[in-house]
């Protein structure tokens, strides 16, 4: 081989060899190291109760970008932000899986939450006659006990208290009536209190008893105004405050014999002086819930249904309304 050609040799090899060398470069560019995954929760010592909502937060380093919630025990099952609010509706050991990637590659852990049964806290000294939970039954927890009848067949999750609530539509035959107990009869003292969730523009009734006839009969309402109402053939009083917007709220009113009150979310909302109320007088019936002797019929959800045969006063309504 000649010098010239033994020369070009050597540059053609110099010359591919950089080539070589600069493809080799960029198929090697520093990615980074891939992420090494983990995640904070707003409960430190993740056991809970039904019902809690937990906050999860993305705690992983390395960068990632992408997130994967896996948690099927909650509600969402799914998400894919790097934080979620779980509301756990389940009792047991749930599994909460974080998966998170990003260019240099994926990485996943899965840790538990203990979910308890929940401890329903409950007034001391005092019992209801009618409690009604609507935990997918209509069954009377209440010292009167029973189960009743009708219903709507339809129930949704509610935030912590009895985990579920009844879904009512206004149609016939939807309304619950617990036959076996006929309320709180004369003038005797009372107390009946319940959550509704409506958006409902129509008069209609949430608890009743005892038949049409002056004073006779029992009719806690919710007006078309969206203020509830309580009502004795010949008399009654209507709330101010509107509880119709989408959202929960505990409502109540006593009875002492001779005045009445209404309460929206455990807070006095308004008062009237009478002592003319005479429930039963025109005749007894069954506890009504959802509406008025059938008619009336209530349109949202109802949850926590409870009759007292007394007249809490302001610190036990406020109680009531403090169960979530």
């Amino acid at each position: 081989m000649t010098k010239l050609k033994k020369f070009r040799y050597i540059i053609a090899l110099s010359c591919i060899s950089l080539l070589f060398i600069q493809c080799s470069d960029d198929e090697t560019v520093n990615l980074g190291d891939k992420p090494v995954a983990d995640f904070t929760a707003d409960d430190d010592d993740m056991t809970v109760e039904v019902g809690t909502i937990v906050t999860f937060t993305d705690a992983s380093t390395n960068d990632p970008y992408l997130y994967t919630w896996r948690i099927p025990g909650g509600n969402p099952t799914y998400d894919n932000k790097s934080s979620v609010a779980v509301e756990f509706l389940a009792e047991g050991e749930q599994p909460i899986t974080l998966t998170v990637r990003n260019d240099a590659g994926a990485d996943e852990i899965t840790k538990i939450v203990t979910v308890n049964p929940l401890v329903i806290p409950d007034l001391e000294g005092v019992t209801p006659t009618v409690k009604m939970t609507f935990d997918n039954n209509i069954e009377n927890s209440g010292s009167a006990g029973g189960t009743g009848s009708g219903g709507s067949s339809t129930y949704e999750p509610r935030s912590k208290f009895g985990g579920m609530a009844l879904k009512l539509n206004g149609t016939a035959g939807q309304d619950v009536l617990l036959d076996n107990y006929k309320g709180v009869n004369g003038s005797n003292a009372r107390t009946v209190a319940c959550w509704v969730k409506t958006d409902a523009t129509a008069t209609t009734a949430l608890v009743h008893w005892g038949a049409a006839g002056t004073y006779s009969r029992a009719s806690f309402k919710l007006q078309n105004s969206g203020v509830i109402r309580f009502e004795w053939q010949g008399g009654g009083m209507n709330a101010a405050t509107p509880v119709n917007d989408n959202a929960w709220h505990h409502v109540a009113y006593t009875y002492d014999g001779s005045t009445v009150k209404l309460y929206v979310d455990g807070v006095l909302d308004a008062s009237v002086a009478s002592s003319t109320i005479n429930t039963g007088v025109a005749g007894e019936t069954g506890i009504y819930i959802g509406s008025q002797l059938g008619g009336s019929r209530y349109i949202g959800l109802i949850d926590d249904v409870r009759i007292y045969e007394t007249a809490l006063d302001v610190d036990q309504i406020s109680f009531l309304a403090g169960i979530h």
